[in-house]
């Protein structure tokens, strides 16, 4: 967007605000950061409870394009739970595999906690947020006596989530940690963003790259942290377009 201004006389325009511009590059770094990438993700998903109890499930994203499909498996259950997140996470649709039932998620039910974990439908389905949130706010914060980038962050169309704030190393402006606010503007979750090295195949090649490898969830209500710890990314893997087609999703 730009803006007349009046200069000796002539229509001048000068470009939005920096702080605006610079707002919206923060957040792209955050979409850049998650990992989203097409081919299978394999990963982990933990969570453990204020009383020291635990549960992990083997998770395994299969991605093209704008639609996905993750699994769920536990070594007592095995195969819990399916999600097919369709055009960017607009359409979501869970499998329960335990009842064989197939339920669609709209509006709110789309921020219900996953498996009871920290992590909501729509936390896990990999969508823009730059796409979905206006930022409103860009400034410095001081967290610990380290000098951080801060955005906040407004839904364009809220359900659940009123705001979001997003925290960036103030040398490598990569995004560092995310806090959620609910429908009534409370602080309810935060999640904190690790990098380290993750097993890539690519082109028949087998390597490491430096990614937002662990996403640590703290819900506040709680006590309770989950953690989507990811193990392996095969790029070389072509998921058959069948796997996304909503009749097949209750195939086991």
């Amino acid at each position: 967007m730009v803006f007349p201004i009046l200069l000796g006389g002539e229509i001048s325009y000068a470009q939005a605000p920096e702080k605006a511009r610079v707002a919206q590059e923060l957040v792209a770094r955050l979409d850049q950061a998650l990992l989203k990438s097409d081919g299978l993700v394999k990963a982990n998903l933990i969570l453990i409870k204020r009383t020291g109890d635990s549960w992990t499930w083997d998770m395994s994203v299969f991605r093209k394009g704008e639609d996905s499909l993750s699994l769920f498996e536990s070594k007592g259950r095995g195969l819990e739970y399916k999600i097919l997140f369709k055009e960017d996470g607009e359409l979501i649709y869970a499998f329960n595999a335990l009842s064989r039932k197939i339920f669609r998620k709209n509006d709110e039910e789309k921020y219900e906690n996953h498996l009871n974990t920290g992590f909501s439908f729509v936390d896990l389905a990999g969508t823009s947020y730059q796409a979905n949130y206006n930022p409103v706010v860009q400034s410095d914060l001081d967290v610990g006596g380290k000098k951080m980038k801060r955005v906040a962050l407004r839904p364009i169309v809220p359900y659940f989530y009123s705001k979001l704030i997003l925290l960036l190393e103030p040398d490598t402006l990569r995004p560092v940690r995310l806090d959620f606010h609910d429908k009534d503007g409370i602080l309810y979750k935060t999640m904190n963003i690790k990098y380290g090295p993750v097993k890539v195949k690519a082109k028949q090649k087998v390597g490491k790259e430096d990614l937002a490898s662990r996403l640590e969830m703290l819900d506040l209500n709680t006590g309770a942290i989950s953690v989507l710890e990811y193990v392996e990314v095969d790029r070389d893997v072509k998921p058959d377009p069948s796997l996304f087609e909503l009749d097949n999703l209750n195939r086991l």
